[in-house]
């Protein structure tokens, strides 16, 4: 049953904003309250963390294949392969920070820290660099079909 929409268009508009707001802000805390409490508690077991883990991937693949499913890319980012390089880098340095501090803090062993860590910065930037390539093309054969389709099916 659908329900009538009490809305006015422009306070529609601004319960999407809210909205928009709203699952940004839970994104980044949820990332950030993961991050926190494996540094805090000393690399917290999987089981700890699964539920916010599994929130968190649901809702990050959600919004990337909901939005190349549309053919939309990024309000800021270009869609370019120079941008998506300094998407991977950071990271990858993000990723490879995190992953130092966890294991030197697990170890205390400098040389095997840094060797991990540039384990860790090279590998999560070839599947950041290919995932976002991959995600780029998909997204630009998208917006041509879209953009080929009639904008009125009456004009057929």
């Amino acid at each position: 049953m659908k329900m009538k929409n009490n809305l006015d268009e422009m306070q529609e508009q601004e319960l999407l904003k809210i909205e928009h707001n709203g699952c940004w802000l839970a994104f980044w805390l949820l990332l950030l309250s993961m991050i926190v409490q494996s540094i805090a508690f000393g690399g917290m077991s999987f089981k700890t963390l699964a539920g916010e883990w599994t929130v968190f991937m649901i809702l990050a693949l959600y919004l990337a294949f909901a939005c190349a499913r549309r053919g939309i890319w990024d309000r800021r980012i270009p869609m370019n392969n120079k941008a998506n390089m300094i998407v991977s880098l950071i990271a990858a340095a993000v990723l490879g920070l995190f992953n130092a501090v966890m294991i030197f803090r697990h170890y205390q062993k400098p040389v095997g820290t840094l060797i991990a860590t540039a384990l860790t910065v090279v590998i999560t930037f070839i599947i950041c660099f290919a995932t976002l390539t991959l995600m780029m093309k998909h997204t630009e054969k998208r917006k041509a079909i879209m953009e080929a389709e009639p904008a009125d099916a009456d004009e057929l």
